[in-house]
């Protein structure tokens, strides 16, 4: 079927039309011929796919959140450590992901109307749904940034004109109606040969129905999970019902895909946090079981693919409380000249892997087997949405999610640009990962409580590659990933949330008044918190 390209925000605009009749005039035309040619007076107008397409190029944004994982989320959730202050000030970075998401909320509606004006509306109820899932992802991301934010009346200021000032709705409400839209959107999505499909503008799944049914059912349970210990009556029958519906498997994951989304391909920072950023001590002590600088006590098998040991071959972490005594940091290990010269500019601390870094190939994760495993390994073991509890479900769970993330990432090592330290097989051998799931730190306890901490420290070092996952599962457990007490003058001391933009308070400073009581504060816990 095709798609009726009519009626959008920007033909409704265009004004400009009354100008075409200037063409007419003959004599203009042989005094000045092409000159009179405006290089700009060609008039397009959206369609489904494009919209749709610039929804999922979106998604870059909404995984990074610009500046916010580059200059904080790493020292936030104590995944690394920051020997100083950034250059990029917090206040400077809480515009961009805020405007990314009302400009797209707006785009889906216009996909909506879109939709409703073709002669056969059902035959796009896959896409509508696919629709719905983005942006039900991109809902749900945006408020664990900021909290309670515009959400009924947002994002129809290009329809309705009493719609620029939105009120704010409560973060339960906006997170219960996103999850309630994937719902709708899993339980309609088709793989009937009556519906649309939109080809190449799907870079997520290529049009795949049943992805994107795993995909909408889990971020359901995702987060159904985030919000299970502040309205079980809401959340439990979504745990359950995702648990009975198709699932990501281990070894399936929801990325962006450099080879398929071009604009993926400098993302560096991303990976490192920022040129201040070393290896910490929270996520060594996690990795190793004892503080040998030869790297002895490393047990886990990621630990040398996504980090290095400094200049002298040592594993010296970067303190997560420095002191007096911490040596000043030196190098730069994450230039570009180091995967042609090893030993140049390495840093007195142990830091990133320069190849994970520099590997312009490596995905950015939106959703992961993994992290689905370790979700399912706690309902097991906490016994949630009707599920009795049971230690082997929950223990076979935790070690399908971290063999998962082990195997993933020798398996992108082994295959990309690595070369110092490049793993000797795509798989760790199935002794080298026995060895790994039997060491103390590691093995499933017997007991509940220290297990439920397994769990939760083995699924924050998987999301080492998605800080802002790790970021919400520390705020939702109250602080139970790895962390340390930090000093009252860290800079991510009592850290919640970003505050609002500034344009909040100018323009729309009624509403804004009304959540924040006229002061915004990011030491102001969300909603999910305890």
């Amino acid at each position: 079927m095709k798609i009726n390209n009519i009626k959008t925000i920007y033909r409704r605009a265009c004004t400009i039309l009354l100008m075409l009749g200037l063409l007419s005039i003959h004599s203009c035309d042989d005094d000045f011929g092409d000159i009179n040619q405006n290089y700009q007076a060609n008039l397009y107008e959206a369609n489904v796919p494009g919209l749709f397409a610039g929804l999922l190029e979106s998604l870059q944004k909404e995984v990074t959140h610009y500046r916010v994982p580059v200059a904080w989320l790493y020292q936030w959730n104590q995944q690394a450590a920051m020997y100083s202050a950034s250059g990029y000030r917090l206040d400077d970075n809480t515009t961009a992901a805020w405007k990314n998401y009302y400009k797209n909320l707006a785009n889906s509606y216009d996909i909506e109307n879109l939709i409703e004006e073709e002669e056969d509306p059902a035959s796009m109820t896959n896409v509508l749904a696919m629709t719905k899932v983005i942006i039900a992802y991109k809902t749900l991301t945006t408020t664990l940034l900021y909290g309670d934010m515009p959400y009924t009346e947002a994002g129809r200021g290009f329809f309705d004109t009493s719609a620029f000032r939105p009120v704010y709705d409560n973060q339960q409400s906006i997170m219960e109606d996103a999850i309630n839209n994937l719902t709708w959107a899993m339980d309609n999505l088709s793989t009937s040969s009556s519906q649309v499909s939109l080809g190449a503008s799907d870079v997520l799944f290529g049009g795949d129905v049943s992805k994107w049914i795993k995909f909408a059912n889990s971020l359901r349970l995702r987060y159904a999970m985030v919000i299970v210990d502040k309205d079980a009556v809401f959340a439990e029958p979504i745990i359950g019902d995702a648990l009975n519906k198709p699932l990501l498997a281990p070894n399936e994951n929801v990325w962006l895909d450099p080879a398929v989304t071009t604009i993926l391909n400098n993302r560096e920072g991303y990976f490192r946090g920022n040129s201040y950023m070393r290896m910490g001590s929270t996520m060594f002590n996690a990795m190793s079981s004892t503080n040998a600088v030869d790297g002895s006590g490393i047990y886990d098998l990621r630990c040398p693919i996504l980090f290095e040991p400094n200049e002298d071959d040592e594993w010296v972490p970067y303190p997560q409380v420095p002191d007096t005594n911490t040596p000043t940091v030196t190098g730069n290990p994450h230039i570009g000249g180091r995967l042609t010269d090893w030993n140049s500019n390495r840093s007195n601390f142990a830091t990133f892997n320069v190849y994970y870094v520099q590997d312009h190939t490596i995905p950015q994760f939106i959703i992961t087997g993994a992290q689905i495993s370790f979700l399912k390994a706690e309902i097991y073991n906490r016994g949630l949405a009707g599920v009795s509890a049971s230690p082997t479900m929950a223990k076979t769970f935790y070690e399908e999610g971290i063999t998962a993330s082990v195997n993933f990432w020798y398996n992108h090592a082994y295959n990309s640009i690595w070369t110092v330290n490049k793993p000797a097989a795509a798989a760790p051998t199935p002794t080298e990962l026995n060895d790994m799931l039997t060491n103390p730190e590691v093995a499933y306890s017997a007991d509940a409580a220290t297990a439920l901490s397994q769990i939760y420290k083995q699924s924050w070092i998987a999301m080492i590659h998605q800080p802002f996952e790790a970021w919400n599962l520390q705020r939702r457990t109250n602080n139970a990933t790895p962390n340390v007490p930090l000093p009252s003058t860290s800079l991510v001391t009592d850290f919640n949330r970003l505050t609002y933009p500034p344009s909040e308070r100018e323009t729309n400073r009624t509403n804004w008044t009304a959540v924040t009581g006229g002061t915004d504060s990011e030491k102001v816990k969300i909603w999910i918190q305890p």
